[in-house]
């Protein structure tokens, strides 16, 4: 593996978030400028600003795409570049037909289709339910409950949330007369059209983020940066080749003392050459509880205190911190880095109980520990789906905004709110959630509450049929990349 895919890795991907912006354009500023209260130009410039801010504003869907979806043994750099090939050539195809499919299941399909094939058809590829550790915590993880049960439940939540939105609005404003109702809500519309933004970028822009973080996490723990120049040195992701191997080790209840011995010798030269941060703070307590697993007391006790002064220091350095409730360039350190020795301790108790090798568990626990997302990529992905939407993307926009039902500013606003906050609570909880089918869906609803005729049903079966499409299409699209790319030996 060389540096030269690496950063093509990183450049169709960015490529993939430019076209989601322009994609998913329509998903923020349909309903705005089916309404008229903003023009296209003043639409696109609000949603690229808001989507900017939410695609900084956290990174749960970013750790659930880069470990909580395939095997990460089955990942590597050219397999990523088959993923997004994959889901780029699906969003192509239905943009061109001015469809509203999803990006978001178009990237994971083909994430899950490429893993499938460098597997050899091995479904155990794919990660589907499993309980993890996340930002110290655990959680289930995998496609059911990510991917599956969201993108089922989001579109009926989208279209009840929409209809009863607008049933009360009916019923509120019954009496008012249309003139004051459309002047309020066209402004009021706008901070809903800004909210929609704002959310869009915190579900969709985390997806690449997401898939950068793997490839990376992928490449060091391959040993491919093992040599890098200082000047590289910002793609090397924490959890190193060494360490890997060494967790991996402590994973395998026949290993032997000497072995723990070493394993838990180079974690602890790994944890302490990290900055201080979730994997400074697991390796190390990983390597206390191997050391007391060998009896060797002194150095247990000495990384528990190094570990526990880690995890301090990360509390200090929240507390300093100027807007401690505002984190837009990362996660809450004193709400999310719970401390690994008592989430270890009582893994490791429970281990015991029911006759568990208590190390393997422990090492199980750390070696699920979901990367963090660097700054650089949020930024960097932040800006390009920008760019992305600030393209536009007409074709859509006139398939939501006008076509499937005639929208008032009122319509428009219970509309949006109701898919930004959808989005807004699954993007919070890491969940893969479509923003097209929450903001279509909603749009729905809204039409159903107006009358149930005022759906232009010819246009929506087309537009499920593209939702029903997407999964199989960019997965197989994907799948044959890889056995294309294993029949020429480009890909093992």
């Amino acid at each position: 593996m060389t540096y030269t895919i690496i950063f093509l890795v990183i450049i169709i991907a960015l490529t993939f978030e430019f076209i989601n912006g322009f994609h998913d354009t329509a998903n923020s500023i349909a309903t705005v400028v089916g309404t008229k209260v903003l023009t296209p130009r003043h639409a696109i410039m609000l949603a690229a600003c808001t989507n900017l801010i939410g695609a900084l504003a956290g990174h749960a869907v970013a750790k659930t795409v880069s470990s909580g979806l395939v095997d990460a043994q089955f990942v590597s750099p050219q397999v990523i570049i088959c993923a997004l090939l994959g889901g780029i050539v699906w969003n192509l195809l239905t943009w061109w037909f001015g469809l509203p499919s999803s990006s978001t299941h178009a990237l994971v399909s083909g994430i899950c289709g490429a893993a499938l094939a460098r597997a050899h058809g091995n479904w155990d590829a794919i990660i589907w339910s499993v309980r993890k550790v996340k930002d110290g915590k655990v959680v289930m993880e995998g496609v059911l409950h990510k991917v599956i049960i969201p993108m089922l439940t989001s579109p009926l939540i989208g279209f009840f949330g929409g209809l009863l939105i607008m049933g009360l609005f009916y019923a509120l404003l019954r009496g008012a007369r249309p003139r004051f109702v459309n002047r309020f809500f066209g402004k009021a519309q706008i901070l809903s059209a800004a909210y929609m933004g704002f959310s869009t970028g915190l579900s969709d822009a985390q997806k690449t983020m997401g898939v950068i973080t793997l490839a990376l996490v992928t490449a060091t723990a391959t040993g491919t940066f093992a040599d890098m120049p200082d000047w590289l040195g910002f793609l090397r992701m924490d959890k190193s080749q060494q360490a890997d191997a060494s967790i991996k080790l402590l994973r395998n209840p026949q290993a032997t003392p000497a072995q723990l011995q070493q394993a838990a010798g180079v974690l602890e030269h790994e944890g302490g050459r990290l900055q201080p941060g979730e994997f400074k703070h697991a390796f190390l307590t990983l390597a206390a509880k191997t050391y007391a697993a060998v009896d060797d007391r002194e150095a247990a006790a000495r990384l528990a205190a190094l570990a526990a002064g880690s995890h301090q220091s990360l509390l200090a350095e929240e507390d300093a911190r100027l807007l401690t409730k505002v984190p837009l360039l990362g996660r809450m350190v004193a709400a999310t880095h719970t401390d690994w020795q008592q989430l270890l301790t009582r893994e490791m108790q429970a281990a015991t109980l029911a006759q568990q090798n208590p190390l393997v568990v422990a090492a199980g626990k750390v070696h699920e520990l979901a990367p963090d997302v660097p700054i650089w990529i949020k930024i960097l992905c932040s800006l390009t789906m920008a760019a992305g939407t600030a393209s536009g993307g007409w074709r859509i926009m006139r398939t939501l905004g006008h076509k499937i039902v005639k929208l008032q500013p009122v319509h428009g606003f219970a509309a949006e709110t109701t898919a930004a906050t959808l989005l807004a609570v699954t993007g919070y909880l890491g969940m893969t959630v479509s923003t097209t089918h929450s903001i279509t869906t909603a749009i729905m609803g809204v039409g159903c509450a107006k009358r149930f005729n005022a759906l232009k049903f010819s246009l929506v079966e087309r537009i499920l049929w593209a939702w029903v499409l997407t999964l199989p299409a960019a997965g197989s699209i994907a799948y044959l990349l890889v056995k294309g790319g294993q029949l020429c030996g480009w890909i093992p």
